[in-house]
C-alpha cells in the first residue's frame, strides 16, 4: 500500500513542528526496509517534523551512510536533552547511538517525554496485534496476543508521550504508510484526542457537504444546502480523526417531545469498517437521552441491516413518527423504511 497524496496533505499542517522519536535496530532490520524508512525521513523533515533517531544495537554506521546518501540535514548527538533540542531548533535530525537501550524502557520513555515528543515510533521484529489504533485505556485491558507490549505502550502514553507506534521492521514503506494513510499498517496506542465526536462548527459545514456530496447526489442521503445545515447547526455532530472530519450524524428534534430523528449518518469510505458509524449513532442517542427523549427513529434506504443487526433498532409503521415528518417523506420519491429504538423507559 502506498499513501496517496490527499491523505498526505491532510496531515502536513498537523505534523508540522512536532517531534517524532524513532527507535531503530539497523543491524536487525532488512536492508531495503531500512533504506526506505530512512529516505522517508526526508519528506518528514521537509514538512517541518522534528526528528530524533535513536540507534540501538550495532547499526549506527548503516544509518549514517543512508542519511548521507539521502542528503538529510542531521547531526550526531549524545543522549542529552539540551543538545538534542539545540540540534532540532536548527532544523537538523538528531542521531543518537545507544546500543544497550531497551525498546520502550524507562530511560527511553523519560528522554522522549523530556523532548516533548508527540510520537515514539518503535520498529519491531514482528507484527503486533491489537488493531490499527487503540486507546491507552483499551490497550491496558488487552488480553490477546501481544498484550505485554500493548500494556507497556499504554504506560508510555501515561508517562507523557501521547502516541506510540509499533511497526513491523520487515515491511518496506511501513513508516510512510503508518503515518500518512487513513488506516495505518502498524499499531498506534494513543492517549490524546486522536478520535473525537463533537458538535459541528461553522467552519466544518463546507467540509461536511463535500464529504456527503456523492451520497446526496445518489439519493442515499437527503439533499441539504449550506444554509439548511447552518440553520440547524445544533443538530449536527461530526467525528474527527487527527482533526480531520471523517463522519457525521444529526439528531433532529420535532414538536413531539417524545421522539427525535437520527439522520445524515455518514462515514468516509476511507474510514469504513472500523465501527465509526456505530459510535456516531450512539453519540446521537446519548444526546437524545440527555434531552429526555425516550425514543429515536431513522429513515433509511440502504442502512437497514446496519441499524437492525448492529444497533438493535426495530421496523415500525410510518404512522408512528410525527405527522410533519410523514408528510415530508411522502412528498419525496425516497422509498425509506422507518426504524425505531427505545433508549429510555
Amino acid at each position: 500500500m502506498q499513501s496517496d497524496l490527499r491523505a498526505v496533505l491532510q496531515y502536513v499542517p498537523f505534523f508540522r513542528g512536532k517531534t517524532f522519536v524513532l527507535v531503530i535496530d539497523a543491524a536487525r532490520m532488512p536492508e531495503l526496509a531500512l533504506a526506505e524508512s530512512l529516505l522517508d525521513l526526508i519528506a518528514l523533515q521537509q514538512i517541518g517534523v522534528k526528528l530524533v533517531v535513536v540507534s540501538i544495537g550495532s547499526g549506527k554506521a548503516q544509518i549514517k551512510h543512508l542519511l548521507i546518501d539521502g542528503e538529510l540535514k542531521w547531526q550526531s548527538a549524545e543522549f542529552e536533552k539540551d543538545q538534542v533540542i539545540s540540534i532540532l531548533k536548527r532544523g537538523q535530525l538528531a542521531l543518537i547511538e545507544k546500543p544497550e537501550l531497551e525498546n520502550l524502557g524507562n530511560e527511553l520513555v523519560e528522554f522522549a517525554s523530556s523532548l516533548g515528543a508527540f510520537k515514539l515510533i518503535v520498529f519491531l521484529s514482528e507484527q503486533v496485534s491489537g488493531g490499527n489504533a487503540i486507546s491507552s485505556e483499551d490497550a491496558r485491558k488487552w488480553q490477546g496476543e501481544g498484550h505485554a507490549i500493548l500494556h507497556r505502550a499504554a504506560e508510555v502514553c501515561i508517562l507523557g508521550v501521547p502516541r506510540v507506534h509499533l511497526l513491523n521492521e520487515n515491511n518496506q514503506g511501513v513508516l510512510m504508510d503508518e503515518l500518512f494513510s487513513n488506516e495505518g499498517v502498524g499499531v498506534m496506542v494513543y492517549a490524546d484526542d486522536y478520535l473525537s465526536i463533537r458538535p459541528i462548527a461553522p467552519d466544518d459545514i463546507s467540509e461536511l457537504l463535500a464529504m456527503v456530496g456523492r451520497s446526496m447526489r445518489d439519493a442515499h442521503l437527503v439533499p441539504r444546502s449550506y444554509e439548511e445545515i447552518e440553520s440547524s447547526l445544533n443538530d449536527f455532530l461530526v467525528m474527527t480523526v487527527d482533526g480531520n472530519v471523517v463522519g457525521c450524524v444529526a439528531l433532529h428534534c420535532s414538536q413531539d417531545p417524545k421522539c427525535a430523528e437520527i439522520a445524515c449518518l455518514y462515514v468516509k469510505q476511507s474510514h469504513g469498517g472500523q465501527g465509526y458509524g456505530q459510535l456516531l449513532v450512539k453519540a446521537a442517542e446519548q444526546r437524545a437521552l440527555e434531552l429526555g427523549i425516550p425514543w429515536v427513529f431513522a429513515l433509511s434506504t440502504r442502512a437497514i441491516d446496519f441499524f437492525l443487526g448492529q444497533l438493535d433498532y426495530e421496523p415500525c409503521p410510518i404512522e408512528i413518527i410525527p405527522v410533519s415528518r410523514q408528510e415530508r417523506l411522502r412528498s419525496t420519491d425516497r422509498e425509506s423504511l422507518v426504524i425505531r429504538k427505545t433508549i429510555s423507559s
